[in-house]
């Protein structure tokens, strides 16, 4: 890997730059995965080492395996299967075991903001729920470990050859950029929509809306330079704010129905006083319904001004030519 490219890389940057709409898609698939995996090694160590000193840590390895992911579904058509596969693989382990890792930071994180509405009658409950949590977060980060720790020593070599294979001219050199951010983008908003258009009061659902916003997300992240400044200014933050409001739909879902359990299993045991550490544990899950039912009406009125926004006509508006001097990126 090239010295000069690794020093100018954009750590901590969200946005692709320094490619124009009309870059070979095998320059842009080399420049666009070296970039996004060499954060994904760069954020690996701090993850596994000081995640006890600042969560944020496993946050952004999550964010950065999930950038990269994106980069290599964009690509794919780059890469020879087998670099494609071993790369999927190597980002996907780390995905999930940071996502388990993170979820339960979320879930120490609600607490403590639950915590502080609650009357002193709940402490109890929410003070065991963080214990709980503690005992759980810390076998997750364990099997973070397990799983990152070998990738540490393995991942500059993997980084290498999947910037390396997808440089290969002999793969997507015949499409420019702008030729794939509008197939890719263009194909990614009708999967949203089509779930927009569905129930949106399953929860089941909502996740399948939010990783299809998700994508389109991360591919808008990419494209940047194609597109006028509304994509990035009026667009991009709609799409994040739908995150958002989705995520803590998410995060609460996924909390409500670990604490259902701990309810069911705990009502009736006998190692656990229910009169003490019930209200705390109630009081906590009405909380997360009462952030569902508020992130609810937040998506309706997202999704009148989504349809305002006509994504469509937007995401059909890329040029060749992009303000060069607007340094906002």
């Amino acid at each position: 890997m090239e010295a000069e490219e690794r020093m100018n890389a954009p750590k901590d940057g969200k946005w692709i730059r320094d490619l124009a709409p009309d870059t070979a898609v095998a320059d842009a698939a080399r420049h666009v995965l070296l970039l996004r995996l060499e954060v994904v090694e760069e954020r690996l160590p701090a993850a596994l080492d000081e995640a006890d000193h600042d969560p944020e840590h496993v946050h952004q390895l999550r964010v950065a395996t999930r950038r990269a992911a994106a980069a290599l579904r964009i690509f794919r058509g780059c890469l020879p299967r087998k670099v494609f596969k071993r790369a999927r693989s190597v980002l996907g382990a780390l995905r999930r075991a940071a996502g388990l890792a993170r979820d339960w930071d979320v879930f120490i994180i609600d607490l403590r903001a639950a915590r502080s509405t609650q009357t002193a009658a709940a402490f109890p409950g929410i003070d065991f729920l963080l214990g709980y949590a503690f005992s759980e977060r810390t076998v997750a980060q364990g099997e973070l470990e397990a799983a990152g720790r070998p990738e540490v020593r393995r991942f500059e070599r993997l980084l290498a050859e999947t910037a390396a294979a997808a440089g290969d001219k002999r793969r997507g050199a015949h499409a420019t950029f702008r030729n794939l951010a509008g197939d890719v983008l263009g194909e990614l908003r009708a999967k949203l929509e089509a779930g927009l258009n569905e129930d949106r009061d399953d929860f089941s659902h909502l996740h399948r809306i939010r990783i299809a916003g998700k994508r389109l997300r991360y591919a808008m992240e990419v494209f940047v330079e194609c597109y006028p400044a509304a994509f990035r200014d009026d667009l991009y933050p709609l799409v994040e704010e739908m995150q958002e409001i989705l995520g803590n739909v998410n995060d609460s879902s996924v909390a409500v129905g670990r604490l259902q359990a701990l309810h069911d299993r705990l009502q009736d045991g006998k190692l656990i006083d229910w009169s003490l550490v019930g209200p705390g544990i109630e009081a906590f899950l009405a909380w997360h319904h009462r952030r569902v039912t508020a992130e609810q009406a937040r998506l309706q009125d997202w999704l009148q001004r989504w349809r305002e926004a006509k994504a469509e006509s937007i995401l059909e508006s890329r040029s060749g030519e992009v303000d060069k001097s607007d340094s906002r990126i």
